[in-house]
């Protein structure tokens, strides 16, 4: 069931205001997070769910990630855009799926998906919204 507190979203804004908290950490461990999502990419979203999602996934890669880069894009797909956080660190894989049930569960609150892909240098958190449901 999709959430019904759906507000316009600029989404390169809002990924920024989220690194902004995690910049502290990020530069202590020598970490760099690389917004790439284009500026006019909007999004209509619960910001909190939407806030809940990326917070504890750019969290998480920060936490396990040392002298590396974090790379957040975004991909329009027909009526979808996927918000992707990219990270070579070794142990962000196990770590997202540690909390991967609560994370999907507010994905799937706003109508979308969420996926974890592993790679041999890393991992590749995906959340996909759809428009029909809360992408502008």
């Amino acid at each position: 069931m999709a959430s019904d507190l759906c507000t316009t979203i600029s989404l390169h804004r809002f990924v920024d205001e989220l690194m902004t908290g995690l910049l502290p950490r990020a530069v202590s461990r020598k970490t760099l997070i690389i917004n790439q999502i284009d500026r006019d990419i909007e999004v209509g979203s619960d910001e909190n769910l939407l806030a809940f999602i990326l917070w504890n996934v750019l969290d998480k890669a920060v936490e396990c990630t040392q002298s590396e880069c974090i790379h957040v894009e975004s991909i329009r797909k027909g009526d979808s855009t996927m918000i992707r956080v990219r990270n070579a660190g070794v142990y962000f894989y196990r770590s997202c799926a540690n909390c991967f049930r609560q994370v999907q569960d507010a994905a799937e609150k706003l109508g979308g998906t969420i996926s974890i892909d592993s790679w041999e240098m890393g991992t590749t958190v995906a959340i996909t919204l759809h428009k029909d449901l809360h992408a502008a």
